[in-house]
This record gives structure tokens, sequence and C-alpha cells, in this order.
């Protein structure tokens, strides 16, 4: 029953006409918006930022669907493309505004306004209509407007029935309105629907949850296939219901909130529409509520037409504005404040849909839309068999117990032993991680340093390093040994170096809290350097920090990242670990014991401590051992953390060999020198983040960051610095002095602006563009990349014939690609081990706001043809690496060793960064 799952991948059945009408930028509004941007230069990002102009002027005029980044930048090239026209006589002030907003605060209103004055409103109007042929585009840039044409089709054929069933019986009718968005369309249940909560004991609560549905289509492609396929998404957005301002205490997040309003009319020229929602983010810049205000542009915007849309105060204190509830809406605005994990307090309900709810929006698609499915998928692979088995539990004796009169035997049943869930992942069993930590390398642990600020952290620490680690003291001082081997242990107070700092004090040198801070971070850094002892060897230090304060900048974590490794210690961070009892008495949380468990393991990660080898066996993969395992990964940082205020990137390679265990990584900078991955880690902090490396990333505007012969020089020394890696792997045997194979994986949206041959259509090339050639070393070389589900570009999928069905493995996407010689594979992960409590198959999310949605993502794998290895059996070996991370009980996002490149970014950060980056990383499972 579980053998098959549809993909929510579709294609049209019908051919469609849209008429659609481009707008172009006078030359004379384009040349001043780029002279302002060239004046601000030296003080920030120098191209024009008409990313949050095309976020206003879709607002304003819901039938836009596309905007184009160029069209600012160069004469010729079209700005926005809509679906009809609108009265463009208040378009210019629009702009004005927004021009005054974005640069005034740093060239000075006399200056802006002066250039300003110069500008023709009556510059702006519409080009004629061009009719688009959905189906059969003419050249490159009508499929390009495809991509926007239709998801807007289909939103809007979609409507056309607007209530779809979800639920047991189809229990719940919810009625779907356009949402104004860029990418794709977007459509939104309204008015919210109230979702029931249970308490701690189980019991239903009074108050009630308000979520609504969304669906999102999106044209996405994928590799060996000239079409693009549409997807589809079903997700929740949840909303507040109690007031963000209470007896004066603001709630709305430091950096502000997104509203939706519900409005019939287009704020543009002030015409009727259908109803439809616009996102707004209202902003705060401090605690005061009278700081908490609409962009600018769009309040001036408003004033002209007579539309009103409620204050932000006044939609905060009342967030439930105008809802009218019993599935109709009111005639005049509707406003809601939606929910995401910057908001502090109580989650208003679990995330995410139950899979009969994907179920219920994939039979109304069948039924609406012009569109069929591409293609089955069908299971080639099962569960993956377990590679470091627990040991069986031993099954108690059974004693005989004879009565009195010895009349009678009984037995008694012995009790199941319930396994610990820690002892799930690998690398928290001490018959695992003992043998592991202690075995003779090139570089083994040493010390590990604890800093201490409460003596129960430092007590507990040492209690769970003893323990993983089968150690005891000995009547050396720090010293501990075990069967496996022996360890330094040492411990030092922290005193006062993990204060917070105090970025307000106006005698610290720097005329703002970032330039304060900038000061004192180096300050403390240097410091903590002069504080810590020597190491001698490979050596970590788990440090005991503050909470993270109020006051972004005021946090000092980022010295604790720098200044240990700075030294020489690989680092981990924990907070706290007790709450004080009203007796006065410091006890340890349960989650604090949790946290000792990962903070030591996390060291011996970044250790790069593997179980013994090999990590591949052939009785269980089907493969030799002696493949290396490596991965590709480029480390991303925005221009929001730079202290240059431009993007930066990094790129790294991990290798793995599986008969050694070893873990090795380098960078171009370290001119393809494999180092150990701790010296790696270390090598991250001196990397060039400066914006005149080759390395940057640009994710808006061409500017003058880097023009189109800079980006093609960095993929060609990105693409040389790949290669060689990988001409280095083939001539480096693994053991015994055979031939080596490689794995090389990548994944699709992380790598492949750096790294063209890539993308959909170029991945046939690969081998050409690495220029490996021999068939000796083609042969041995196995490409294979992934994709992960952010941005939709995976599609979501149903067990066929079985609504709310889950199932996990390893499938083949059949009649996906143009040809018969190439395929996709989608992989589902297992349940994690903490979904244990989740929506029953019967379930809607609407039946139940507590319950985990327990819905895997989907992982795609395509293997680039390779002669030596059939694609399915690489493909089932990829799937099976994602269970092999021994430091998560689970399954993973990314193939084994890949969380060595992802975490990697804990140690990409400068001093001079804005706020510390580098610890919010990627969640590891999807």
């Amino acid at each position: 029953m579980t053998k098959i799952i549809l993909p929510g991948a579709w294609e049209l059945t019908k051919d469609v006409q849209r008429d659609i009408f481009g707008l172009y930028v006078p030359n004379s509004w384009r040349q001043i918006a780029n002279s302002l941007a060239q004046k601000r230069a030296k003080k920030g990002y120098r191209g024009v930022p008409v990313y949050s102009l095309d976020l206003l002027i879709a607002a304003s005029f819901p039938k836009i669907i596309q905007t184009v980044r160029n069209g600012w930048q160069k004469p010729g090239v079209p700005w926005l493309f809509a679906t009809e026209t609108a009265d463009l006589s208040n378009l210019g002030d629009l702009i004005k505004d927004w021009l005054r907003s974005e640069f005034s605060w740093c060239l000075g209103e006399d200056e802006v306004n002066s250039v300003l004055d110069n500008l023709n409103d009556d510059d702006w109007h519409w080009e004629d209509p061009q009719t688009y042929s959905l189906l059969h585009p003419r050249n490159q840039a009508e499929k390009n407007i495809l991509y926007q044409a239709i998801p807007d089709y289909l939103a809007q054929e979609f409507l056309e029935k607007p209530t779809v069933a979800f639920g047991a019986d189809d229990k719940y009718k919810l009625t779907f309105y356009r949402v104004v968005r860029l990418k794709g369309a977007e459509l939104m249940s309204w008015p919210p629907d109230p979702v029931v909560l249970l308490n701690s004991q189980g019991e239903v609560r009074e108050d009630r949850a308000y979520i609504s549905f969304v669906i999102s289509f999106k044209l996405q492609t994928v590799p060996w296939r000239s079409q693009p396929i549409i997807y589809h998404e079903l997700s929740i957005r949840r909303w507040f219901a109690e007031p963000l301002i209470r007896e004066k205490k603001n709630n709305v997040p430091y950096k502000g909130a997104t509203a939706y309003i519900g409005d019939r009319r287009r704020w543009l020229d002030g015409q009727r529409q259908p109803f439809c929602f616009t996102p707004l983010i209202m902003k705060r810049q401090g605690k005061e509520e009278k700081e908490l205000k609409w962009p600018q542009a769009i309040n001036e915007l408003l004033l002209i037409n007579d539309c009103k849309i409620p204050d932000p105060i006044e939609l905060v204190k009342n967030p439930t504005y105008n809802w009218m509830g019993n599935g109709t809406i009111s005639s005049g605005i509707e406003a809601a404040i939606s929910y995401d994990t910057r908001h502090t307090g109580e989650i208003p309900s679990k995330p995410g849909v139950s899979l009969l709810d994907l179920y219920s929006l994939d039979k109304a698609i069948q039924e609406r839309l012009p569109v069929q499915r591409v293609g089955e998928a069908v299971k080639v692979s099962g569960s993956v068999k377990p590679f470091w088995p627990l040991d069986k539990p031993k099954k108690p004796k059974i004693a005989n117990i004879v009565d009195d009169q010895n009349q009678a035997t009984k037995e008694k049943k012995p009790k199941k032993v319930k396994v610990s869930d820690e002892l799930s992942t690998t690398m928290l069993r001490p018959k695992i991680a003992a043998p592991a930590v202690f075995r003779e390398t090139e570089n083994t642990l040493c010390t590990i340093l604890i800093l201490w600020e409460t003596k129960e952290c430092r007590d507990a620490l040492i209690a769970e390093i003893c323990q993983l680690l089968s150690l005891s003291p000995t009547g050396e001082e720090n010293i501990y040994k075990g069967s496996h081997g022996s360890l330094c242990i040492k411990t030092q107070h922290v005193q006062d170096l993990t204060q917070n700092f105090n970025v307000d004090d106006t005698s610290v040198p720097g005329n703002n809290r970032q330039k304060r801070r900038d000061h004192l971070l180096e300050e403390r850094i240097k410091k903590i350097v002069s504080f810590l002892p020597a190491p001698e060897g490979l050596s970590g230090t788990i440090i005991e920090i503050k909470p993270k304060p109020f006051i972004p900048e005021n946090d000092a974590k980022l010295a604790w990242r720098i200044a240990p490794m700075q030294k020489g210690y690989v680092n981990q961070h924990i907070h706290r670990i007790t709450f004080t009892t009203k007796e006065g008495k410091e006890k340890i949380t349960n989650s604090g014991r949790e946290r000792v468990k990962r903070a030591v393991s996390d060291l011996l990660r970044q250790c790069g401590i593997l179980p013994a080898p090999p990590l591949i066996k052939l009785e269980i993969d089907g493969i030799e051992p002696h493949v290396w395992l490596t991965c590709f990964y480029v480390l991303r940082r925005t221009k929001k953390t730079t202290a240059s205020n431009n993007p930066n990137t990094a790129v790294l390679m991990v290798r793995v060999n599986p008969v050694t265990g070893k873990v090795e990584m380098t960078t171009p900078s370290l001119l393809t020198k494999w180092v150990s991955y701790p010296v790696g880690l270390k090598h991250l902090l001196s990397e060039k983040w400066n914006p005149d490396s080759y390395f940057n990333e640009t994710t808006e505007d061409i500017g003058d960051e880097q023009q189109p012969w800079d980006k093609e020089r960095e993929q060609r020394l990105i693409n040389k610095f790949v290669a060689d890696c990988l001409r280095d792997c083939l001539n480096t045997p693994i053991a015994d002095n055979k031939s080596p194979k490689i794995l090389f994986m990548a994944e699709a949206q992380n790598a492949r602006l750096k790294l063209p041959w890539l993308q959909n259509p170029n991945l046939s090339d690969a081998l050409k563009q690495l220029q490996i050639t021999k068939p000796g070393e083609i042969n041995r070389l196995w490409i294979v990349r992934l994709r992960i589900a952010d941005s939709g570009e995976v599609p979501v999928a149903i067990v066929k014939d079985s609504p709310g069905s889950k199932t996990s493995g390893l499938f083949c996407w059949q009649d996906v690609c143009d040809d018969g010689e190439n395929t996709l594979y989608l992989s589902v992960r297992k349940p994690l081990t903490t979904e244990q409590d989740l929506l029953r198959k019967s379930q809607s999310r609407l039946d139940n706001g507590n319950r985990q949605a327990g819905k895997a993502r989907l992982l795609e794998i395509a293997i680039a043809p390779n002669p030596e290895i059939a694609p399915a059996r690489l493909a089932c070996f990829v799937h099976s690496l994602r269970s092999r991370w021994p430091y998560f009980a689970d399954d993973v996002s990314l193939p084994f060793p890949f969380p060595f490149a992802t975490k990697a970014k804990e140690y990409a950060v400068s001093a001079k960064d804005t706020v510390e980056a580098s610890e919010s990383n990627e969640s590891l499972i999807t």
C-alpha cells in the first residue's frame, strides 16, 4: 500500500493565451536612482535597493505578476509585468517617497529632494499588451515570464471554486482568497479557523488557536526535462488573537511584525478589486508605542487615495481587527498579525498540516484545474539496516517461585527493558564513543577545559565526560583514565568574562551601539585569549555562558567563539542548567541534563571524531569501502551580518576516509591542502570575508559589488578548486594502494551559483566542466546532486490510494524525465524519535493544534550518468547515508558527511560582525 507515492507535480493539459502588459523605468528616473545609490556607496550597499520597492508596488497593485531587478539598472529592460493596467498618476509619488525613505537618512533630505524635484511623474506609461502562450513560449524572455504567469493563472482558476473541504468526512469548509506575492502565487483561507488546544494534562483548553490554510503554486524545473513543472504546497499561517500591547508593554518583535491587510480597493489608484490580502511589515525602533508604523511610502499613497487601513497601534491592541467569522468577510478592511518564531511567549499552534490535509488539496486540484500529474514514484528501497545497531538487552532470568506447599510452580514474567532514548544517538553510547575518542590517530583529543560559572554545571560536565568515555579519576591531578585511554579534564572559573556588554555606556569609544560593540568585542577577545591556558595537542573547551540579552549588540557570545579558537580550542557553549528552588537550592532541570550531553557530544563532533571504521560495509551498502565520501558547501553570510555591509561567501570541501575514519576539509585559500577538521575550522576564522574577495555573494541586483565578468571569473576559480580536490582524491589511495572511487555530493540551492554545471540544464556536463575526461577517472567519480525542499523546489507527496498514510524509503520518480536513460529519486526519511504525538491518519490540522504534523519533506537525488555504477544502486547508498550521522538519532536532511560542512558555519564569523549569525545553524532535519 505504501509502494507508490504521488508527487504534487503537475503540467497543463490545455494551452492558454494571456495578455501581459509591461512597464519600463524612464531613463531620468533610473539615472537619478543610480546616482543616489552611488553617492551613498561608501556608507552601505551600492546598488539601487529595488527589492523593497518591488514589495511596495506589488502591495499597491496586486495584478503585477513579475518584477525584474535589472529594470532599474539597464535601459531597455522592463521593470514589471501585469495582467491588466492601472492608472499611474500616483506611481511617481510612491517612488519618490520610497527614494526618500531609502536615501534621506544617509544623504540628507535636502539633497534627495533637490534631485527628486527634477523628475516628471508623467514619464510613466504602460506598454501595449503582448499575448503569451502558457504552453508554447517563443523565446527565453517569454519562458521567464511564464514562471509567474502560470502560477497566476492557476490561482485565478482555483478561485472559480474557492471553497475546499478538509478533514474526515469533509468536515471543514475553507474559502480561499488571493495573497499578494512576487514569487509564485498564494491563496489563503479566510476568516481564520479556531483550533482546539490541550493543556499539559491533556484536557481541552477554553481558548483556541486561530489559523489559516495557505496554498501556493510555483513553477520549477528538474534535470533532464525540457518543460517546467507546477508544484503545489500547503501550510498554515498562525494568527495572534490576543493584544500584543498590554499595560504599555510592547511585545512586537524588535525588528517588527507582519500584518495581512484584506481590502477590496487597490491602493495605487483607489479602484475596486476582488478581495485580496497584502502583507505589510509594521516596524519599530524601540520600546515606545509611537515608534510602530507602516512603510512611509505606503502611508503617503493611502492618504492620496483616501484608503484607510488600521493604525499599527490599534491593530496590535486589537489583532482580530474586523474578523467576521462564520465563513464570511466584512465589507471593509480586515487585518491580522501573523505569528513567527521571532515572537516570544506561547506558540499559538504547532506548524504544518496533516497528510490527510495534503490529500484533500491534491483532490481539489484535480477537480478544479486543467492539469495532470507528472509521473508516480515507486519504492526501490525500504527501511535502512542500522549501521551501528543497539546491543539487544539481555533477557532477565526467569525465576521459579514455589509456594509453601510446593504444589505449583509459576513463572514470573520478565519486565520489558526500555532502551534510553539517548542511546539511539550513536555517539552518546559509551561502547562506541570511548573507543572512537581514544583510537590511535594523527590527532587524538588530549584535553577538555571546562570554563564554569556554577559548580553544578562543572560537576555535571565532568560526570558526563567520564560516563560517556568510561573514565575514572586517577591520583594525578586533572587526569582521568579508562580502559581505552586517558584524558586531561581541566576546570576554571570564567570570572567576569562571560558578562554581556553594555553598548549604551557612552564612556566606551564609538558614536553608536555597533561601534561601541566592536570596541568591547575586541577588548573581550584579547582578555579571553590572555586568560586561557595554552593548549597541548587537540583540545576543546566547554564554556558556561550568559543567556542571550534583549539588546542583540550586548551579546558577548561571539567573543567566546573567536577567542578560544584563536588560542587553539574548539569550543562549545552551554547556558545555565539549574534553577533555584523555594528553599534556595540549585537543582538541575531535565532540559539541563540533556544540554550537558549535547554539549559534550558537540565538542567531540568539532574534533572530527567518528565511530571506529569502517564507515562503509559491503554487506550493508553493497559497495566496497574504498570510496572517498566528499561534499562541497558554500558558507554564506548576508550583508546585514558583515562589517562591510556586503554579502560574503567562502566555499569548502569535506572528505572522509571510510577505512580510517579520518575527517578532513579544505578551502581555496588553503591551496587544496587537506587539513584535519578542527584545523580547518580554525582556518575559517581567518578566511577572507572582506568584500573584495572573489568569493562574494550577490543575492540581489548585479551592481558595483560584482559584475558579470567577476562572477564568471569566480565560477572558474571555484570550479578549478573543486576539480583539483577531486583529482587529489582520485590519486590518493584510501588504503592498500588501491585506486579509490569518489562520491561527490553538492546541494543544488546552496552551490549552483558557484558551480553552474549543477543547474538543471547542465548536470549532464559535470565531468566535462571539471575537465575529468580519462575513462579510468570517469568511472571512479560518482557525482550526485541533491536538492532539499526549501523554497518549494521539491514536491510534496501523498501515498497512493491511502489518504493520510505515512511512508519512508527511496522512491524512483518515473515518467518525469524526457528520456529513459536518466531518472530522479525521492528520499523520504523515517519518523523522528521526537515525533511521538503526531496527528493521526484521520485527523486534519484543524482537529488539533497541539500534535506535531510529522510530515517529512522529500530530498531529491539526481545521479549524473556513470558507466561504473547503476543509478538506483548509488541512490540507495546516498539515501542510507542520511542515517549515518552519528551525532543525531535519526535521518538528517543531507547525507553524511554533509553535517560536518554545514556545522562549519559556527566558525564562519568575524569580530566585526554586527550581530552573531553563526549560531543560527540550519536544521539538520526535514
